[in-house]
């Protein structure tokens, strides 16, 4: 393995490794003197709770995968799913993912709709990423499942990816 690869796989597991950490506690806010008051935004609104968290199996997954059955987002840094992603999958990282879920509730709504389950997977069995999405799509009302061994597990399966 070349000197290259070897610091380019050193800083892969670095970033991996920093991507399922607790975003930082944010330090307290300075006071300025005379500053603007600026109009807060408003949160989205949310269900408190009434969706539900599963787990899926990798066996189920890449049946409704084939199928086409399934709306798959991938709750890894943007980063990462691009170096790789299952087929289909859309990039939700938990980092904003209230806006982002407003953001794709058509396509949510759809899903529900046409009956497809929403599944949610981060990088292995320990990375907290995609059960942390999937309790904020509970939040707001739609039932997920969670990936159980995540894209380690896919990968090491030998199963396509994009």
């Amino acid at each position: 393995m070349t000197v290259y690869r070897v610091k380019l796989l050193t800083l892969a597991a670095a970033v991996g490794l920093a991507s399922c950490t607790p975003p930082p506690v944010p330090e307290a806010p300075v006071k300025q003197v005379a500053a603007p008051v600026a109009k807060p935004q408003p949160k989205p609104v949310r269900m408190n709770g009434r969706g539900k968290v599963g787990s899926i199996s990798l066996t189920d997954l890449f049946t409704l995968q084939q199928s086409g059955e399934v709306l798959i987002y991938d709750a890894r840094p943007g980063f990462f799913y691009g170096l790789g992603h299952l087929p289909g999958a859309i990039n939700l990282p938990k980092t904003d993912c209230d806006a982002q879920i407003v953001k794709r509730e058509a396509e949510i709504k759809a899903a529900i709709a046409a009956g497809k389950p929403i599944v949610v997977y981060c990088t292995n069995l320990l990375c907290p990423d995609a059960r942390t999405v999937a309790n904020h799509l509970a939040g707001f009302g739609y039932s997920s499942s969670v990936l159980s061994g995540g894209w380690d597990s896919w990968k090491e399966s030998g199963l396509p990816t994009e």
